[in-house]
């Protein structure tokens, strides 16, 4: 249900209005004049706000300014009185207003909110693209220093600048999606569409819909004309994701699109023309499923003109410490934890871990090892993957003692340099890795006559 205010001071007709509303559910709240608005957006969040031409201490513009503003995002709807209406249309006709003409009815209000609404989520969608042109898909930004990742990222560059085909091979969770979005942003259709289409998500008949639309009547539910995928996709590009779980009957008629660049939409014989890019992407073989009869050998190569293989996570392992680090630092920020380290038993089972669900896998191990771990260590066990039980011994005991055995004393030293090192010699710091007091960790300094140029400016070796 939604929350509206509305602004104004003609009780007699708001008050059966606000009833109305309220009857269906929504909650309201009111005020006599633009201050008092002010004040109410302090505290609360609105869908919308109706503001009544009536309102004397501040003009239309005003009120849109101050709401504006203050970042507040409700949708805005004027109220005119009819005598008043022409004027305060030439005052606001640069403004982010849409209008109700007095009086009306609720269902005019609510279809003006509905539509209000609408707009706002396309445009925070457009916004949100926006975002992800100019960062998710810049290729300079993608992880991987490995040999293969770096192939890949290299193609994309050459590919992007052409209206090629692409047809993006490899398996579940390697970042086909993120590949097929970096082609199209940095391609000169960046400024369109880039509409995405999961084909084994959908029945056959809902996916014919999907990909090309349908008239109204078409089938039973088909209650209205709806614009399909390629329309929408005009002028920039469509991804068509795991292409191999398509029907022969739609390949087909993707076929035609890529060969004709025309197609109708379903229950309809008007001939429609689309100009768009076509980035498919599979974890099947599709050259077996042609000779098993499931995939049209003409449609495997039209989509094949350009052809790149995502490496899975497993022949990219100089990739996982980075990636680990990158998903790490993000899901801190994300869910708000202070920042953490992956114990070095705890990297070595991510790097010799054979993922099967790729970086996607990866990704959501390191999100379930941040909200379980405790403290800023994550270990083994908080990642959830298969573990053998030496490992876990080796990691709650990292030291192992030689066949030839150790010198105590200098294990001892050992580890308090590299604690010293670990925290640029600041002792209290390096007397909590060792879990030890300050005072036991300066006697065990003196006594190996552990010294520090920094230290001779402090009485007694304290930091």
């Amino acid at each position: 249900m939604g929350s509206y205010l509305f602004v104004h001071n003609d009780v007699e007709f708001y008050t059966g209005i606000v009833k109305s509303l309220q009857e269906k559910g929504h909650e309201t709240a009111s005020a006599e004049d633009c201050r008092s608005a002010a004040s109410l957006f302090e505290n609360r969040i609105f869908d919308a706000v109706v503001f009544d031409s009536s309102i004397k201490d501040c003009t239309a513009p005003t009120f849109s300014h101050s709401v504006r503003n203050a970042g507040v995002n409700s949708v805005v709807i004027l109220a005119l009185d009819r005598e008043a209406a022409d004027e305060i249309i030439r005052t606001i006709e640069s403004e982010t207003f849409d209008f109700l003409q007095k009086p009306f009815t609720v269902a005019e209000l609510e279809l003006k909110i509905q539509r209000g609404l609408r707009i706002r989520s396309l445009k925070q969608e457009a916004d949100s693209l926006r975002g992800e042109r100019n960062i998710i898909y810049k290729t300079e930004n993608f992880i991987g220093e490995s040999f293969a990742i770096k192939k890949v990222f290299e193609i994309v560059d050459k590919v992007s600048q052409s209206n090629s085909t692409v047809l993006l091979t490899g398996e579940t969770g390697t970042g086909k999606e993120l590949i097929a979005g970096a082609i199209h942003y940095n391609s000169l259709r960046a400024d369109h569409a880039f509409v995405k289409v999961n084909c084994a998500a959908l029945p056959e008949q809902l996916l014919e819909s999907e990909l090309f639309g349908h008239e109204k009547g078409a089938f039973t539910g088909a209650d209205r004309q709806r614009i399909g995928r390629f329309e929408q996709a005009h002028a920039g590009s469509i991804f068509l994701d795991e292409i191999g779980d398509m029907s022969l009957a739609t390949q087909a008629k993707v076929l035609r699109v890529l060969q004709e660049k025309e197609f109708e939409r379903v229950g309809s014989s008007k001939t429609l023309s689309v100009d768009v890019r076509v980035i498919a992407a599979t974890n099947k073989d599709l050259q077996k499923e042609i000779q098993e009869g499931n995939f049209r050998e003409d449609l495997y190569y039209r989509l094949n003109v350009v052809t790149i293989f995502i490496p899975p996570l497993r022949e990219r392992r100089g990739d996982i410490t980075l990636l680990s680090y990158f998903f790490l630092k993000k899901f801190c920020a994300d869910l708000k934890k202070s920042s953490k380290e992956l114990h070095p038993i705890a990297l070595k089972h991510l790097q010799e871990y054979g993922w099967p669900g790729n970086i996607r896998e990866l990704e959501n191990t390191i999100e379930r090892a941040v909200l379980m771990s405790n403290g800023g260590m994550i270990k083994t066990e908080d990642l959830g993957l298969p573990i053998a039980s030496d490992e876990m011994k080796l990691e709650h005991n990292p030291i192992k003692i030689p066949p030839g055995g150790v010198d105590l004393e200098e294990v001892e030293k050992e580890l308090i340099l590299q604690a010293l090192r670990m925290t640029e010699w600041v002792q209290k710091d390096a007397s909590k890795l060792l879990g030890i007091s300050n005072r036991v960790l300066n006697y065990k300094i003196k006594k190996h006559g552990i010294t520090n140029p920094g230290w001779k400016r402090f009485k007694g070796q304290n930091s």
